[in-house]
């Protein structure tokens, strides 16, 4: 029989064991929830992803930015007063500084400088919803988007430049929010286009807007409205701007400076709207990646390619490719899901799948549709040999393409260094400018030919008129009396030439005939002396230089001799002529050599009378000579030979 033996316990020492025991069990239980939640508050999402020109990774999460070395190590980190938002990608804004939204707030972010770290300042707060922002480094301008108020435009000191709305009206015509004026936004982030010195932004109607960066200047305005109201937009830097319709499936190609669609593909379905932005390359080849795990690669004049052409049915690609370091290929990863489904209704496709098995990451080139480097990793990417400092951050496939782009994973090309970006950045803009002729090309060239010649021709007129209205004969005359002094020299000069043919085929060779037809001569001489130079219809022309190049000295006319010598004390030409018969002939040839034509202008006259007189020859005595010859002054002319 056993017995049982009640020991006696004093009730204060009950209590006091009972408290213990409560006690402990409640304070292990909150430490192990502390525990648990120490251990999810590790874990940390990092914002969208920037892959600097340094080949750094740069990103945000909750209130710190960090710097990511290319194998995941962090190189420094700066805490911020605000939360980031994950949303939204660093933007490069300058020499050694980014700017990051947060809260809102748009902060900047400077590097450090030889170890010390500053704090992240604040560039802009509206107290407002910031829908997106961008930066113009060509310019050192911000552009924001704020919701329900407009386009802000700041320069780097934080100085504001203008403020731009969608709503326009131009001469009592509105150019945008024509449907509903009252309500329409800006509801979508700026995008720059640097080529182009360019802006694009839409409203919440479905118009996209074309601005110019530096003012607002609306260059031009397309309404996809009728098509969706819900796209993104981005640049190609080749005078062209890419818009696509998730939801459609739709990717359109408009000229940068005019805005209108020049072509348009239809694709595979999208991911969500983040998703949806095409990947421009070197070769401006624009690539997108669409949920049927196909890669589609346009060219600039629309022709597409799919890579691979024979796609996996169980493969998606969800994120946007990323352009690789060359700039020539672009990396892509195609995830392989479990029990994939897709479906067609209507106008839209629905794709559904259990979970993700595999993740593979290729390296492509657009241009020549080829893969130069693939890799699968599974169980989310475990095996990728990157740092251990991510361990502390979701490890999802957009952070782990980043990472793999940033390292050049599997690259064969050359890396370019910032001058080479920025020298091919625009190497295939080619914006096609307004042509205001439209019809046949060569007629075209024909009428400029044509132009150009009458142009020509006309500045000829006009030099010819300046020169002929300076003449002296047409000062304070009518032109008429000018125009009748021609004509009567004309008719004057026929008239002798008719006389000089008469008197050569009818006279004998003698002397007085001789000596008529060589004072015709000289009378025809005279004229034609008149016609090319006071009554020409050129320039007027100094003739008395002219006259003492043709008359030096004096000729023999067979009829007497001549003599003549240098005079060493005036320098002039003394001629000793013997005296002779013909004296007095040559007296009335000389006279009637004075009335050559009816001149009832004395100025002329007196002109002809100089510049004979320069023609004459001076006899003077010299008191020298013993011989006491007499010498007489006379005039020599020259006398034309009468020629059987």
């Amino acid at each position: 029989m056993v017995a049982f033996r009640f020991v006696y316990i004093p009730l204060p020492f009950f209590f006091f064991f009972f408290f213990f025991f409560f006690f402990f069990v409640f304070f292990s239980g909150v430490s192990q929830l502390q525990d648990q939640t120490a251990t999810k508050k590790s874990v940390r999402i990092l914002s969208k992803i920037l892959i600097g020109d340094d080949g750094r990774v740069y990103a945000c999460s909750d209130n710190d930015f960090f710097s990511f070395e290319s194998n995941g190590s962090i190189a420094w980190s700066v805490h911020m007063n605000f939360k980031c938002n994950t949303d939204f990608a660093p933007v490069y804004s300058g020499f050694n500084q980014m700017l990051l939204l947060a809260e809102n707030r748009i902060l900047r972010v400077i590097f450090p400088r030889n170890g010390t770290k500053s704090e992240p300042e604040l560039f802009f707060d509206p107290g407002e919803t910031i829908l997106g922002f961008a930066v113009s480094v060509s310019s050192s301008s911000v552009y924001i988007t704020v919701k329900n108020h407009g386009l802000y435009a700041y320069n780097m000191f934080r100085q504001q430049l203008w403020i731009a709305e969608p709503k326009i009206e131009r001469f009592g015509y509105l150019l945008g929010c024509r449907k509903d004026f009252d309500n329409c936004t800006f509801n979508s982030r700026p995008v720059i286009d640097s080529c182009e010195g360019s802006i694009y932004i839409s409203n919440n109607e479905g118009e996209l807007y074309s601005l110019s960066l530096r003012g607002t200047y609306y260059q031009w305005i397309q309404d996809f409205s009728l098509v969706d109201r819900f796209f993104t937009v981005t640049p190609g830097n080749n005078g062209l701007v890419y818009v696509v319709f998730p939801i459609k499936s739709l990717v359109f190609a408009l000229d940068s400076f005019s805005g209108d669609i020049l072509w348009q593909k239809t694709i595979g379905p999208l991911a969500e709207t983040s998703a949806s932005d095409p990947v421009i390359d070197s070769n401006s080849w624009a690539s997108i990646g669409s949920l049927d795990g196909t890669l589609y690669s346009f060219s600039r004049t629309g022709d597409l390619y799919k890579i691979p052409k024979n796609a996996e049915t169980d493969s998606v690609i969800q994120i946007e490719p990323l352009l690789d370091c060359s700039g020539y290929a672009v990396y892509v990863s195609q995830t392989k899901f479990e029990g994939m489904i897709d479906r067609v209704i209507e106008d839209y496709t629905y794709v559904s799948a259990k979970k993700p098995e595999t993740a593979v990451f290729s390296l492509v080139v657009p241009e020549t549709r080829s893969i130069y480097w693939s890799q699968s990793y599974s169980d989310q990417i475990p095996g990728l040999l990157l740092d251990e400092d991510l361990q502390h951050f979701v490890l999802d496939e957009r952070i782990a393409l980043a990472f793999v782009a940033a390292s050049s994973s599997g690259n064969p090309f050359r890396c370019r260094s910032k001058h080479e970006k920025l020298s091919s950045s625009c190497s295939f803009a080619e914006p096609e400018h307004l042509d205001i002729y439209i019809g046949n090309e060569r007629a075209i060239i024909w009428f400029l030919l044509f132009e150009f010649v009458i142009m020509v021709l006309f500045a000829a007129l006009v030099r010819f008129c300046f020169i002929f209205w300076k003449k002296k004969k047409l000062q304070d005359r009518p032109f008429s009396t000018f125009l009748d002094k021609r004509r009567l020299l004309h008719r004057k000069s026929r008239e002798i030439d008719k006389t000089i043919t008469r008197l050569q085929n009818e006279s004998t060779a003698n002397e007085s005939a001789v000596d008529k037809i060589g004072d015709l001569i000289q009378k025809r001489e005279n004229v034609k002396r008149k016609l090319s130079s006071t009554y020409s219809l050129g320039r007027d022309i100094d003739e008395s230089k002219s006259k003492l190049k043709d008359y030096v000295l004096p000729l023999y006319g067979g009829s007497s001799r001549s003599f003549s010598y240098r005079n060493r004390e005036n320098e002039s030409i003394t001629i000793f002529q013997t005296p002779s018969d013909e004296s007095s002939s040559e007296e009335s040839y000389r006279d009637e050599h004075y009335d050559d034509v009816a001149d009832d202008e004395h100025d002329e006259d007196d002109l002809d009378r100089k510049q004979k007189g320069k023609l004459l020859a001076h006899s003077e005595g010299s008191s020298n000579d013993g011989d006491g010859i007499a010498s007489s002054r006379r005039s020599i002319y020259l006398k034309h030979i009468f020629d059987d």
